[in-house]
């Protein structure tokens, strides 16, 4: 495999939609592929981050090391379960053989003109890995990563390569979806071929996932509540933090679910809740503020007789305190920061019961309070 002839995103680009219709025949496919093959194009390697990752590290591995295992006439062995053999006619998209993400799939490139297709499943957003070895001198491997019947999208686009040890790994940005891997032998471009039945490819993708999970979605959280709830990517690990410190944390379902322990927070606290993949990737922050549904203490009340003008006591700090007679309001007035409050009222009779409520800020209202009016 010549490390000069390798496609790259700026080939893909020039694929014109109108050039390239469902329809095309595999002479027509053939030449498309040829057409790919650009001598010297933009060097763009591949990120370390990939390059360094357990899955680049595996697929290369796997190419480097493919079983090679041919019978006493030097053709590869049909029996064996470390590999697969290509299956033809698989010069058309129609008919591309399937690849595996766990083994080698190796082909031939025969009669001269001869071209592979192979399809790869995308399981999710991320980057599709292909790794390409020619286990001969004979063939001058490209292989490329299209959509089927060439058409050009966002959805494929090429990253970087990297070449090391007669492996060439080439990347590409992918959504979700199916994919071909085009093979061809780059000695057709100067119409020469020295192919025989025992010169064969190796080619084999691999996933490796850099997107990162969509933020979380938080159910409400009250200062009643052990535990949050919500929804995140599936088989992610979701954390929960109040500020930098961690207050619990959850895997969530294949469904996405999730419930993490937490100890009771206090009204106005802010959780925050980020998701992180099994890849390692981390969502945005989601954020949710406690909500108060825990209704005040009932408040306390003094003496009062019928001389008083005020009724006083204590109650939640900040809370309304409002004073009835029945059903009709005396009065109201806020407590104080330490709790107190002192609420004006019309002297009452004696044996007159008065009744002390307090409101919070989120509206939750105490339990009544009774007090009867006594003479002086």
């Amino acid at each position: 495999m010549r490390k000069n002839n390798i496609f790259s995103c700026i080939s893909i680009g020039l694929i014109s939609l109108a050039l390239f219709a469902s329809s095309a025949t595999a002479k027509e496919n053939t030449d498309t592929l040829s057409s790919l093959v650009i001598e010297n194009p933009e060097k763009k390697p591949l990120t370390s981050i990939i390059t360094n990752s357990s899955t680049f590290k595996q697929l290369a591995k796997e190419m480097q090391s493919s079983p090679k295992k041919t019978n006493n006439i030097g053709k590869i062995s049909t029996s064996s379960n470390d590999y697969i053999l290509e299956k033809e006619p698989n010069n058309d998209f129609p008919y591309a053989n399937t690849t595996s993400y766990d083994k080698t799939t190796f082909g031939q490139l025969l009669p001269y003109g001869d071209i592979d297709f192979h399809k790869v499943v995308v399981p999710k957003d991320g980057v599709l890995l292909v790794g390409g070895a020619s286990y001969s001198y004979s063939i001058d491997l490209q292989f490329v990563a299209v959509q089927k019947d060439f058409v050009n999208s966002n959805k494929l686009v090429y990253i970087g390569y990297d070449y090391n040890d007669g492996v060439e790994v080439q990347g590409y940005q992918a959504k979700a979806g199916t994919y071909y891997i085009g093979v061809i032998d780059g000695d057709y471009e100067y119409d020469y071929d020295d192919n025989t039945e025992n010169d064969f490819y190796g080619i084999a993708p691999a996933f490796f996932d850099n997107v990162a999970p969509a933020k979380p979605k938080v159910n409400k959280v009250d200062n009643n509540d052990k535990v949050v709830t919500g929804k995140a990517e599936a088989n992610s690990t979701v954390t929960v933090k109040v500020g930098s410190k961690k207050i619990g944390s959850a895997k969530t379902t294949s469904k996405g679910a999730f419930t993490a322990k937490i100890a009771v927070q206090k009204a106005g606290i802010k959780i925050s809740a980020s998701a992180k993949d099994s890849s390692g990737n981390v969502s945005g922050t989601a954020t949710v503020t406690v909500m108060d549904v825990v209704p005040p203490n009932k408040p306390t009340i003094n003496k009062v007789d019928s001389n008083d003008k005020v009724v006083t006591g204590k109650a939640e700090a900040g809370s309304a305190v409002t004073v009835k007679a029945g059903s009709k309001t005396l009065g109201s007035n806020k407590a104080s920061s330490k709790g107190n409050y002192s609420v004006k009222i019309k002297a009452q009779k004696k044996g007159t019961v008065l009744t002390v409520t307090a409101k919070d800020k989120a509206g939750n209202v105490s339990s009544k309070a009774t007090k009867t009016v006594v003479k002086p």
